[in-house]
């Protein structure tokens, strides 16, 4: 057995790196999808382009990988199943897509470009030591040693134990493929093993995963009838909404007229929503015309709400709002369009708490600061008001500002629901 020890690896498990040899190297890494450590924050942005050019929902491209060295395991992703015995109350046993599944797509290993200690084609011709596995995660270090997991030049588990919730595949020099089922709902770590003696190796093919129901991970699969669900909503406010703003709409006030905008901007994001969802479940890529659809029209909505708040009773316009007010209001979208995007990729990427309150701090402070400064706008238009007594436009407004407050508090809450995500154990 080959022997070797890891330090600085943190509970739960990240991203991580496991070589054994005589200058053991393994460490807890920041979340990354080829093995690296990045900077806190330049992971923010990194991960989106990551993201964009190698994982498409649960299908994980090996292109661009960097193989492990020798004697080295190395996670990449993680991917979320439910398995056929655990999803009747999905729907599974009528799913055409059967149980869940692993497809192991044309994948090879070759000698990488540009490298000069790669070795020859003729060498590899008989290597045998690269394997892609997928590990259920709660039962990770329950099954990799991680002083001894290369044995006879193959991945080895504790014990010698054979897994059957452990699907291995051996890669070699020929381009092969395999389908394999996923017996066990749970978190899956994908992970590659070199347990030989030959380094400067590419590998190339892709890892693509079904749940029964088609390609949407296991996290997902409920927002979809969410999504549904508020198109719908959406939908039928919207259309009562405006046939009545239409009759009335020369007496309507500035922040009235606005309602309408924002309302069609919902239909806008439940109906790219469920799109999005529809689209990732059955053909395994994210959309991403129709994810950005939904993320823009989530911050923009949200920004348009704010700017309605602020601007003059009556008849004010946005014209009212000051550029340095614009700017923040932009400054706040783009922050929120980050927070939005990082969140998506949060647990299949395996970001780190640190990560995401790094992501959340600018967000909840400019929404702090928003929140004072639409409280204070709305103070002033009602002292305004109480001075020119217009009962009619200051119970409007007095009522705006109680259910703005509840707005406020029911945002922060779903805020903090999200970054804390009291479901990530189930």
């Amino acid at each position: 057995l080959a022997q070797g020890n890891i330090a600085g690896l943190q509970a739960p498990i990240v991203f991580i790196q496991i070589r054994v040899g005589a200058t053991p190297r393994a460490m807890a890494m920041r979340p990354s999808t080829n093995g690296r450590s990045w900077p806190s924050w330049t992971f923010l942005l990194a991960s989106t382009f990551a993201c964009c050019t190698r994982v498409h929902a649960q299908v994980y491209e090996l292109a661009q990988v960097e193989m492990p060295g020798t004697f080295t395991l190395q996670t990449h992703y993680h991917f979320f199943i439910t398995s056929h015995a655990d999803d009747a109350k999905t729907g599974g046993a009528q799913s055409p897509f059967g149980g869940a599944t692993v497809d192991f797509k044309d994948l090879r290993v070759k000698p990488k470009d540009n490298e000069p200690n790669a070795p020859s084609a003729s060498k590899l011709a008989g290597y045998s030591s690269v394997q892609v596995s997928l590990i259920p995660l709660d039962k990770f270090w329950n099954i990799i040693d991680a002083d001894q997991f290369c044995a006879g030049n193959k991945l080895h588990f504790k014990g010698g134990d054979t897994h059957d919730e452990v699907v291995t595949f051996n890669v070699g020099a020929d381009a092969a493929s395999h389908t394999a089922d996923l017996k066990f709902s749970g978190p899956y770590a994908l992970t590659i093993t070199n347990c030989g003696d030959i380094s400067g190796l590419a590998i190339t093919g892709s890892v693509e995963v079904k749940n029964s129901w088609g390609f949407l991970p296991a996290i997902e699969f409920n927002k979809k009838a969410f999504y549904a669900g508020a198109s719908v909503f959406y939908v039928i406010t919207a259309l009562v909404w405006t046939a009545l703003a239409v009759q009335w709409w020369n007496q309507l006030f500035s922040l009235q007229k606005v309602l309408t905008t924002i309302v069609w901007v919902g239909v806008i994001e439940s109906v790219a929503g469920w799109a999005m969802l529809e689209k990732w479940n059955s053909g395994g890529s994210l959309p991403w015309v129709l994810f950005l659809m939904t993320t823009l029209a989530f911050t923009w909505k949200f920004v348009a709400i704010v700017e309605m708040l602020i601007i003059s009773p009556g008849k004010g316009t946005f014209e009212e709002v000051s550029i340095k007010g614009h700017v923040a209001l932009l400054s706040f979208m783009m922050v929120v369009f980050n927070y939005k995007v990082v969140m998506v990729f949060r647990h299949c990427h395996n970001i780190q708490m640190m990560q995401v309150c790094l992501n959340a701090m600018p967000v909840a402070l400019m929404f702090a600061i928003l929140v004072v400064w639409t409280y204070s706008t709305l103070g002033s238009a009602i002292e305004m008001l109480e001075e020119q007594k217009d009962q009619k436009k200051l119970a409007m407004y007095q009522k705006l500002r109680i259910v703005a407050g509840i707005g406020a508090l029911g945002a922060g809450l779903c805020g903090a629901l999200q970054i804390l995500d009291p479901t990530v154990a189930d």
